[in-house]
């Protein structure tokens, strides 16, 4: 089989209640992201996340959309840890519902892995937001009118990444 997507897609995302937090993992597997990333961001509630769960999740989700690769998750870090981390190794699509841009700006993105990153239940902090929007190669893009849930606008801003970068 020819490899499963042209573009490598990464969800930072903060912990969220378990339900809702297998569904969007499963969800996310389904729709071909390549890495997790959990992040601890100031307003996180979920702090620890059960990884030998989470993998069992990926790879059921991973077989059942029959992928080839399973996507890896990494170990939960902090913003500033994430940031510094990927410096000039990721386009980073940052879900901001403050942003006015409502469009993906497929000029802006190189060929490096896409990092789609959602904010926690209780939202970015302010200083949070004005880390992520400093951040170089940043594309700050509005999903929805609505607040959206932590496991929908993962979700839906998966299907938008995919639908640009598949064209």
């Amino acid at each position: 089989r020819s490899k499963e997507s042209r573009v490598d897609i990464w969800l930072a995302f903060s912990p969220i209640k378990s339900n809702y937090f297998n569904f969007m993992i499963q969800k996310s597997t389904e729709l071909g992201i390549t890495k997790f990333l959990p992040i601890i961001f100031d307003r996180t509630i979920v702090r620890k996340i059960n990884n030998q769960r989470l993998e069992k999740i990926v790879i059921e989700a991973a077989e059942q959309s029959n992928r080839i690769n399973i996507p890896k998750i990494e170990k939960p870090q902090n913003l500033k840890n994430f940031l510094s981390k990927n410096k000039g190794k990721i386009n980073l699509i940052f879900t901001d519902l403050n942003s006015k841009n409502k469009k993906l700006d497929l000029n802006k993105l190189t060929n490096k892995p896409v990092c789609i990153i959602i904010g926690p239940e209780g939202d970015f902090s302010e200083v949070e937001r004005e880390e992520i929007l400093s951040y170089e190669g940043v594309n700050s893009i509005k999903i929805n009118e609505n607040i959206l849930r932590s496991e929908t606008a993962a979700i839906s801003a998966i299907s938008i990444v995919n639908y640009f970068t598949n064209l």
